[in-house]
């Protein structure tokens, strides 16, 4: 939903590994992540007004026997699997066209959640993970859904540009 309108840009790890492949300006890449970070702080408020309890910071809140390592890995891992799965599916020229891309990526996020989420929390998106902490002011483990996601949508641009010789 929306990739006819902005290519469906809702999460900014992916963002910036779609930047990286080199399919937008840094300018357009910058809208977006706004764009995003706006669009998770509200959507954390719409849930809080919704479930009538602001409190909803174990959306995002890594396992309590999980280590910050662990969830900074699987934070990594899983937004790397789902950036590269988008970058393969949806921006290469051999994929043009198809009509499957919304079933791997929605696979990949399944099967991120189902594995990673008891450990990280399964945010893979730095909007997920900033939206229900600005509103709830819980900013300790806050750095993991930032830079884990980013960190493995950063690898997986790289990983992208390294195996196909397209842009």
């Amino acid at each position: 939903m929306g990739g006819h309108i902005s290519g469906a840009h809702y999460n900014p790890a992916v963002t910036l590994a779609v930047f990286i492949r080199g399919k937008i300006d840094i300018k357009d890449a910058g809208i977006y992540w706004v764009s995003q970070i706006l669009g998770g702080i509200a959507a954390a408020f719409v849930a809080g007004w919704l479930v009538q309890d602001a409190d909803f910071t174990f959306l995002v809140e890594k396992a309590g026997s999980a280590t910050l390592v662990e969830a900074l890995t699987v934070e990594i891992l899983f937004t790397f699997a789902l950036a590269l799965v988008v970058l393969n599916v949806a921006t290469s020229k051999g994929t043009e066209g198809n009509s499957f891309y919304g079933l791997a990526i929605g696979f990949t996020v399944l099967v991120g959640a189902f594995a990673g989420g008891p450990i990280s929390g399964g945010a893979f998106n730095p909007a997920v993970g900033i939206g229900p902490n600005v509103i709830n002011g819980g900013f300790a483990d806050l750095w993991i859904y930032i830079v884990g996601p980013l960190l493995g949508g950063a690898l997986a641009g790289f990983a992208f540009n390294f195996q196909n010789e397209e842009k």
